[in-house]
């Protein structure tokens, strides 16, 4: 009996319930329920260095000296200017003497002087001229001998017979080419400028030659002794620096440490121990542009604009400690180098020891190693906006709202700062990020923080954040690439700090997207 009272019950209350049931409207399509989901699009991330910004060129380059000292490097060629000392080595002009020589009164010693008011203890000569004109003015033939005892040719002592009819002639020359010529020992020290020259004439009767001699243009391949200082001349040169695309730094960059250094040396064409001093004088360093910019003058300090030297090289450093404009100069970058120069010989006229082929070398070559500043400097480049799929797109284009953030981990003690343009696959402008705070397309970027001498002590900051408006979200869509143009200045430039290579610069930009998850959006 109690089993059939319960299953009447269930069967009652099964009965009711489904007719409850039949009087509900249940809707036909469920509806699903909807809430904001954010999506993260990488747009850019990417490590610079400085080695990365500044781009070596061949005369800009890195110092790598396997130390975290690295530091960037201007280092020019060496420019060099030569001068040889051949118009030293002369004495031009002619000196002459005149005398009468009798026969029967055995010889007679001449002294003709050199000309140029040279004193020569030793010589050997390129070219020269002894002229003698010899006149007999007896009724009597003579024989004249004629002998110079300095002068040796092929090897032999000079020596020469001239013989002159009555009451005639002679004249002619004596080539000195490759003589050799010594001062003789017994000659007076009082006509050592002078070449000593014998004659002697004999005749039959009593007879009287007159004669005259005369020195002529004496060039030497060596000589010792005295020559009377004499201005060589200006001697300039120019030199190309091509400096390719360094040119991109003009204007850009300003050093702090830079020197020049200078060496003047005297090159011997054979072993000299006792060299004539060389006065360089009026020395002129000047940068020059193609561009037809005004040239750059390096200030050079008196000590090394003119100077004496003799066999001892001679070397000048010049730095910011001695020259006003030394870091300007370099940081000119021109296309090439003219360096000229005033050449004295023997300036205090003093004896020494020259040869024609001798010469006087002047070098020039200068470098940075140090701190500069950049006044500013950029460099573009493109990032591939992540690989965003066209359900994330169709997102997008429902979001309600959208945002890019700019990290950026500055290690550079440079200020920076950015352009970010969107473009899409084809590279059609979309629209360029702007700062909401100076409401333009320049983003600012704080520089890592450095001590007293300019050394990094820690990481610049910079944290921001874009709101785009409908149109940029919708634009955001089509995105393909991000190009972006960095630049790096000096904080307070020209103020230089120290920069290394291998200082870093970190970027990140993503962008943020919120939409409502929601049936239409997920299609």
């Amino acid at each position: 009996m109690p089993k059939t009272i319960y299953y009447f019950a269930f069967s009652l209350m099964l009965i009711f319930t489904l007719f409850m049931l039949g009087c509900l409207d249940i809707p036909k399509n469920l509806v699903m329920p909807q809430w904001d989901v954010d999506l993260n699009i990488p747009i850019v991330n990417r490590d610079y260095t400085l080695n990365d910004i500044i781009k070596q060129q061949k005369y800009i380059s890195v110092k790598d000296s396997g130390t975290p000292n690295n530091i960037y490097l201007i280092q020019s060629n060496e420019y060099s200017i030569s001068k040889d000392v051949s118009s030293f080595v002369q004495a031009l002009g002619s000196e002459s003497t005149k005398d009468n020589v009798t026969s029967g009164s055995g010889v007679k010693t001449l002294y003709v002087q050199f000309p140029g008011g040279v004193t020569i203890t030793n010589a050997v000569f390129s070219s020269g001229m002894l002229s003698y004109i010899f006149n007999n003015t007896s009724l009597s033939s003579v024989s004249v001998s004629l002998s110079i005892p300095g002068i040796s040719l092929s090897g032999n002592a000079f020596s020469k017979t001239i013989q002159i009819p009555a009451l005639g002639s002679s004249s002619g020359s004596i080539d000195f080419t490759g003589a050799v010529y010594n001062l003789p020992s017994n000659q007076p020290s009082f006509f050592s400028n002078s070449l000593e020259v014998i004659i002697g004439v004999t005749s039959n009767l009593v007879a009287t030659v007159g004669v005259n001699l005369t020195t002529n243009n004496f060039y030497f391949s060596s000589a010792t002794g005295f020559i009377p200082k004499k201005r060589l001349g200006e001697k300039s040169n120019t030199f190309a620096l091509n400096i390719g695309n360094a040119k991109d730094y003009r204007g850009k960059v300003k050093l702090k440490d830079a020197d020049l250094s200078l060496n003047a040396k005297y090159i011997p064409a054979v072993n000299n121990n006792n060299p004539f001093q060389i006065e360089v004088d009026s020395l002129s360093i000047v940068g020059i542009r193609n561009d037809g910019s005004a040239p750059i003058y390096l200030d050079i300090p008196d000590s090394a604009k003119s100077f004496i030297f003799s066999g001892t090289n001679k070397h000048f450093h010049i730095d910011t400690s001695n020259s006003k404009n030394i870091t300007d100069f370099i940081s000119y970058l021109p296309d090439s180098v003219k360096v000229s120069a005033v050449y004295y010989m023997n300036p205090n006229n003093q004896n020494g020891t020259v040869a024609a082929g001798d010469s006087v070398n002047f070098s020039a070559s200068f470098s940075t190693t140090s701190n500069l500043a950049i006044n500013n400097y950029s460099t573009t480049d493109t990032s591939s906006i992540g690989d965003i799929s066209g359900n994330d797109r169709n997102k997008i284009r429902a979001a309600q709202s959208a945002s890019l953030s700019v990290n950026v981990q500055n290690g550079i003690p440079l200020n920076a700062s950015m352009v970010i343009n969107i473009v899409d696959s084809l590279y059609h402008p979309l629209f360029t990020l702007m700062n909401s705070t100076s409401s333009s397309p320049t983003f600012t970027v704080s520089p890592a923080n450095v001590d007293a001498n300019g050394n990094v002590t820690s990481q610049g900051v910079t944290n921001l954040k874009i709101q785009l408006d409908s149109t940029q979200t919708d634009l955001l869509s089509h995105a393909q690439y991000a190009i972006y143009t960095v630049s790096v200045q000096t904080p307070n430039s020209p103020t230089p700090v120290a920069v290394r290579p291998d200082d870093q610069i970190q970027i990140q930009v993503f962008g943020g997207v919120k939409f409502r998850v929601n049936n239409e959006n997920l299609k």
